[in-house]
Formats: C-alpha cells, structure tokens, sequence
C-alpha cells in the first residue's frame, strides 16, 4: 500500500524518508490574526451587550418590586455561589489528572456566571454598566446589595462545611488510631497466652 502511494507520487523510498513536515506558519499566521479577533468580540459582547441584557431579564422577573429585587438576588447570590462552590470542591479528589481539575474549575466558573454578570455591572465603570445599573434600581430595586449578601452568605456556609469535613475527616483517623492501639495490646496478650 505505502508503495503504491510512493508510484503515484513519484517519489523514491530514499526521498521519501528525507522529506521534511511542511511548515504551518500560513495556519499560524492566521490564527494568530484571528484569535485576537474572536477575543476582542467577545470582550465586547461581554462590556457592551450583556450588562445591559442581564438588567433587562432581572427587571422584567421583578417589575420594580423592592421585596422582589431583594428575594431574586439573594437567591441569585446564593445559588450561584454555593453550587459553583461545592463543584470546585470535586478538584480535591486525587484520581483527577490535572486536566480534568482544570475542566472543574472552569466549569465552576461558568456557573458562577449570573454573579460575574452583577459583579461586572456593580464594578464596571463603562457607560453599558451605568445604564444596567439604572435598569437595575428602577426594576429590581435592592437587587445588586441583596445578590453579594447571598454570595456572602454561601461562601460563608462553604467554607463551614469545607472546616466540618476537614474536623470530621480528622476525627474519624484519630478514631480509628486509637481503636488499633487497643486492639494492639490485646493481640499481643492472646498470642502471650497461647
């Protein structure tokens, strides 16, 4: 078969082998010109659009409801800290290459991303911010203080439990410790014995 292909080729087997891999600087070229290119329309779409696309749905859910501003962004704080919490989590097990850690985490961070969206609007001082945070205080009044209380607030709880699985983890080895150094003696006076 590999023969065949030479023949159609023309090449000789002595040609073939010193054949080098052609170059890929043309791919290159263009990727290197086109990824800058994708980067900057997202950062764009991410700055411009979707500030003022996240303050739009927020306020349309509450219709300038203080009471609903503050329930929707607590929950939204605190629902989307936590779940992105308790899978970053998962990163700690030890059978995870560092690939699939890496995918974790990334995937953590997408899920956060109804809190990175309020974030960037409470932070971002560009003029698509300003006008989400206009939206914002006329439609889902309380939204962006009662989102970072919820954020707190799950962090807060995360963290308690990362310590109580730490303290229980700890706890059940010093257990079972203890239970060898008193099966221990035992053991050495049965064999004593007999």
């Amino acid at each position: 078969m590999e023969e065949k292909t030479r023949a159609a080729s023309g090449l000789t087997s002595n040609e073939a082998t010193t054949l080098k891999p052609r170059s890929n600087w043309k791919i290159r070229l263009l990727l290197g010109v086109i990824a800058p290119l994708i980067l900057l329309g997202i950062y764009a779409i991410a700055t411009i659009f979707m500030p003022v696309w996240w303050a739009t749905k927020i306020s349309s859910h509450n219709a300038g409801s203080a009471t609903g501003g503050w329930v929707s962004g607590f929950s939204i704080g605190f629902v989307f800290t936590l779940i992105p919490m308790l899978v970053l989590w998962q990163v700690r097990y030890r059978k995870l290459s560092w690939r699939g850690r890496g995918v974790i985490a990334i995937f953590a961070v997408v899920l956060a991303l109804p809190n990175w969206l309020t974030l960037g609007i409470f932070r971002n001082p560009s003029d698509a911010a300003q006008k989400a945070q206009a939206i914002l205080n006329t439609g889902a009044t309380w939204f962006g203080g009662a989102s970072l209380v919820g954020a707190l607030s799950s962090a807060a709880i995360s963290l308690i439990l990362v310590i109580s699985w730490l303290v229980f983890r700890r706890r059940g080895a010093r257990i079972r410790d203890l239970e060898a150094q008193q099966k221990a003696p035992l053991d050495s006076t049965i064999h004593d014995a007999g």
